[in-house]
Formats: structure tokens, sequence, C-alpha cells
């Protein structure tokens, strides 16, 4: 009897571990499971979209990292929450300002805190446009019915240079990125499960835009910070979940930027003609590189002006 009752024990068992967990699945193909009650959206409501919003499960309720690219992808995220659990949205915590990462909080505050780094309301508040709005509401009936209820949200909470959240059996901590893409950016760092979401300054076979308020060596500065961390799993603000070769990667791209202008202010170039003549071969069939190159020319223009050292080659 304890044969046969060991034989059907182990028969059972092999059947549950032969059985895929049901959540992953069931939220549809935008999602990628990360690891357990770590989800992650890619957009789907453009065939250009690549932001991301995730979805953090606790003890205590749901912690949103960014709410998704338009209203259809933070819909999307609030029908997979409701499939994933019962429990409220209690906090969102924003990467960064721009309307692809935070427009989608009037579905889930109040009751959700929103919380990101110093400065983040202001900048939502002044660059809040009604007309592109308008606009995004009239590209389809699908985006209009999405936008119903629409509501500008800013942050709740602001933080200084670092705070840490606990949510039930969970920690998040978070680290200000200063102004290394928009105006305040955030970093959320899940110690035990060694998730990090690195926001928007590194990203992966595509170039990123540089604004005029960030400087190439703030940026170099934070990639190293988050490097350090020594994540098993890196989210970007933008593109595939991966891991830290993101910060090799775009450390790479930047330092050899800075190399190349460097060369050609040493030879006396004005901006223009470096925007012209310089050449990044390896970089030039990634997504943005066409549009984006110059702008980063203009940074590392600005970056070795103020004062930034670089060793050009």
């Amino acid at each position: 009897m304890k044969t046969k009752s060991l034989v059907a024990f182990l028969f059972a068992m092999c059947v549950l571990l032969l059985v895929p967990p049901a959540p992953a699945q069931d939220l549809g193909p935008h999602f990628t499971k990360i690891k357990d009650g770590i989800y992650v959206e890619t957009a789907k409501s453009t065939p250009q979209a690549n932001s991301n919003g995730s979805i953090v499960l606790t003890s205590e309720g749901v912690v949103l990292i960014d709410t998704g690219q338009t209203a259809i992808d933070s819909r999307e995220i609030a029908d997979a929450v409701k499939k994933l659990t019962p429990q409220p949205v209690r906090f969102i915590i924003d990467t960064e300002t721009h309307p692809d990462h935070s427009y989608g909080h009037f579905l889930f505050s109040p009751p959700a805190v929103i919380i990101n780094a110093e400065g983040a309301g202001a900048e939502m508040k002044q660059s809040f446009d009604a007309k592109r709005m308008s606009d995004t509401e009239n590209q389809s009936p699908e985006m209009k019915a999405a936008l119903q209820g629409f509501r500008l949200i800013p942050p709740q909470i602001e933080y200084g240079n670092k705070m840490t959240l606990r949510v039930g059996d969970r920690t998040f901590e978070l680290f200000n990125l200063g102004t290394t893409h928009s105006l305040a950016n955030t970093a959320v760092w899940l110690p035990n499960e060694r998730v990090l979401f690195a926001a928007s300054v590194a990203v992966e076979d595509q170039i990123n835009t540089i604004r005029p308020h960030t400087n190439i060596p703030d940026m170099l500065a934070m990639m190293k910070m988050m490097k350090a961390l020594n994540a098993e799993v890196v989210i970007p603000g933008h593109g595939v979940p991966t891991t830290n070769k993101i910060f090799d990667f775009y450390t790479g791209f930047l330092e050899t930027l800075l190399q190349r202008v460097g060369a050609l202010m040493k030879q006396g170039k004005t901006l223009d003609q470096i925007k012209a003549e310089l050449r990044m071969p390896e970089y030039e069939n990634l997504a943005g590189a066409k549009e984006r190159i110059p702008n980063t020319a203009e940074a590392a223009y600005r970056s070795i002006k103020g004062g930034y050292s670089v060793d050009a080659k």
C-alpha cells in the first residue's frame, strides 16, 4: 500500500509540474512574466510603440511601474490586474514624466498613490499639451473610447535622492536619476527579487533622444550606479526586458560618441559641421539613429564644451 501511495503521489506531482502557470498565458501576448507576481506589458497601441508598463503583485495590493504608452495600453494593464488579483492598485511609481508612461493614471488614482522624484508634478503640468491630447483622442474610435474620463494626475508624493517603499512582502528602493531623460526620473529596484526598472536613461538596439536639459556625464554616472546593483533582470522604460548588458551597450555608444565628437572639435569643427560629418557606422542601422545621432552629437558637444574631458581618438 505504501508503494502504491508513493507511486500515486509521484504521478500527481509530475502532472502538476507539467501544467504551465495559468496567469502568464491568460494575460495575452503583450505581457511577459518576469518572476512570480511581476509582469511587464509592452505597448500594443501602435506598431512603433515600445514603452513598458509593469505590474507587481504584493500581499497587500498592487504596485504599477508606469501605466502604459497610451490609454489603450493602460486599460489593458487594468484588465490584467483584475485577472491576477482582487486587490486594488495601491501605488504607481513613475519612471519618468512623459505621456507615454504617465497619462494612464486616471484609471487607477484615486485610490492609487503616485510617486516620482522631485519636480515631476511641475513638469507634467507645465508640459501638458491639450492639442496633442485632442489629436491623440481623434486617432481612432478605440483611442477615443480609451480616453473617456481622462484627467492629468501628477504624483501625490515626490521624494529627494532616495526612497524605500515597503508594500506587503515586497521592498521597492527608488533612486532619483536626475534629469537624465525627462525632468524627473526614477529607477525602481526590487532587491529581494533582483529586478531593476531602469527608466529611460539607457536603451538597447536603438538610439534614444537626449534633451537639452540632460548631459551625458550624468547619464554615464546613473548607468554605472544601476549596473552596480547587479540585477538579474533589467526592465528599461522602452524595449524588451534584458540584463545589465543594456548599460554596457549604451555606455559604449555614449563613450564612442564623445570620443568622435571630441576629435572633430579638436580639428576646429563647428557644431553644424560636426553634425554633418560625424560617422557612427556601427550604430547607424539602429532604430532612431537617422534622426537622433545628430541630436546626440549636440549633447556630446555641450558636455565637452562644459568641461567634460575625453581622450579623442
